[in-house]
């Protein structure tokens, strides 16, 4: 994770909290968390009602309808945008643990004082590394490639740090604590097993093999519960993976493809345009996507193309 793919936005009552969704409802395009500072607001979530005062964190995924219903005068928070699911892999280094399951079944959570306190220090620390990295701070108007790569090993720690603790604030939430229904369990297995094997298995049919089910179905249900189609979870995880090996790692892109198990590299070159509008290399050189990366996933998934071919 790099300072690239996580944005800091401070907000204030004089300022629509949470993208445009106070005129409309709006379904959001990547994983995002809102921590409100002061005041209170209230949030549709997928069609459930959320209360949020000072203190409280609301963690939203891709594909999520959000409509921000009421918020006070004194309303104040953070916003902080980034790729929550490039930890799950981490995660399971450390424990079977699924925390973003957790999550998306308690999106809202009540942090205690050092919960707070740990979370607006690492995101300070990223408001100052982005700064240095800007050149908004240090005098020297260039700075050294050395000292860019490593700006970028630090962005890169930092946004796991961030993620990892605001993962721990759910941890009281647990799955097992009550009887779980039938689809709700192929949903939490799905997304177990998708985060072991996604590099070698693309196909959803041996996700529903391992759960005894027809592909029909088990789409069915994954649609039904997460709002994605399995197909769009594979996508995504390849996507996230394939992005940070291309921008944070020497790997050519034949080895890129050939760890993410494609067939061949110009079959991934292919897949990696459809889904960005740039080729790897260009990606991989620096080049940003040819749409902003929130319209280009809500028009991949309106028009079927976050898939694999």
């Amino acid at each position: 994770m790099t300072n690239e793919n996580i944005k800091i936005l401070r907000l204030d009552a004089y300022e629509k909290v949470i993208l445009d969704a106070e005129e409309k409802d709006v379904q959001v395009a990547r994983t995002a968390m809102f921590l409100c500072e002061a005041g209170s607001v209230d949030i549709m979530l997928d069609g459930v009602a959320y209360h949020m005062v000072q203190s409280s964190l609301l963690v939203y995924f891709p594909l999520s309808t959000l409509r921000v219903t009421h918020k006070t005068f004194d309303c104040k928070g953070i916003m902080i945008s980034g790729d929550l699911e490039t930890i799950q892999p981490l995660l399971y280094k450390i424990s079977d643990f699924n925390g973003l399951f957790l999550i998306r079944k308690n999106p809202l959570c009540q942090l205690n004082y050092r919960q707070e306190k740990n979370i607006k220090m690492y995101i300070e620390l990223i408001e100052d590394l982005i700064m240095r990295r800007n050149g908004t701070v240090d005098s020297q108007n260039e700075l050294t490639n050395q000292i860019k790569a490593i700006r970028n090993h630090q962005s890169e720690l930092l946004g796991n740090s961030l993620m990892l603790e605001i993962v721990t604030c759910y941890t009281k939430f647990d799955p097992h604590a009550r009887n779980m229904n039938r689809k709700e369990d192929v949903l939490l297995k799905f997304i177990s097993s998708l985060y072991k094997n996604y590099r070698e298995e693309h196909e959803v049919n041996y996700y529903a093999e391992q759960q005894c089910l027809t592909s029909r179905y088990f789409s069915a249900i994954i649609r039904d519960q997460s709002g994605k189609t399995p197909s769009q979870w594979i996508a995504a995880a390849l996507l996230v993976e394939a992005k940070q090996m291309l921008r944070q790692s020497s790997k050519s892109i034949k080895q890129i493809s050939e760890i993410l198990h494609f067939p061949n590299q110009s079959y991934f070159g292919k897949w990696f345009k459809n889904l960005t509008g740039i080729g790897p290399l260009e990606y991989k050189n620096g080049k940003d996507v040819q749409k902003k990366e929130d319209t280009d996933f809500n028009d991949l998934v309106k028009n079927g193309k976050l898939v694999m071919q």
